[in-house]
């Protein structure tokens, strides 16, 4: 099962600074959500582990995450495989910097997320929401640790929280574990 994801937003820091952050693993992973921790590599890639979950089922999703593309002060792109409650996981995160004038910065990301295995065959069209929800958190974490937001990102990615607990809560019962949704 296969996403795609877009947006952009413009902060009040220019475009060199901004490039450090997103262009340097160690700065970037921990603006993840659920960040644990974070490891680098001798091969220039980066082990970054997340907290997964909802409710009382929760997890560590694992991700080791490559630089792919990196071209100072205009692009960076990060390719990523990883595992999570019995599944695996592509991504691919890139970011587009533009001068937007008197000292900010446009950033233009986009993103694609496929998964296989066990998680996407009991979740399914559940994915999305929870993604979606995930990448707001992202993209507004990264808001503010550039300087914040000056002009509105992309339309906001509207999270639907209840859809994926009331599903455990679905798997509770089918499993006789007493969900209450």
């Amino acid at each position: 099962m296969a996403y795609s994801f877009d947006g952009d937003f413009t902060v009040e820091t220019p475009r060199d600074e901004v490039f450090a952050v997103l262009s340097q693993t160690q700065k970037f992973a921990p603006m993840l959500p659920s960040y644990k921790s974070h490891a680098l590599n001798e091969d220039g890639s980066t082990d970054v582990a997340v907290g997964v979950g909802v409710g009382k089922i929760r997890g560590t999703g694992k991700v080791n995450l490559i630089l792919e593309e990196n071209q100072p002060p205009v692009h960076a792109k990060y390719l990523g495989k990883g595992q999570v409650m019995g599944g695996a996981f592509n991504i691919v995160a890139a970011f587009d910097l533009e001068e937007a004038g008197q000292g900010r910065t446009r950033v233009k990301w986009h993103g694609e997320l496929a998964m296989f295995g066990k998680l996407v065959s009991l979740a399914g069209g559940l994915v999305k929401p929870v993604a979606e929800r995930d990448i707001g958190q992202m993209i507004t974490a990264l808001q503010m640790q550039l300087g914040g937001a000056v002009a509105p990102a992309a339309a906001p990615v509207e999270a639907r929280p209840g859809l994926f607990a009331r599903f455990l809560g679905w798997l509770k019962r089918l499993f006789g574990g007493g969900g209450t949704k």
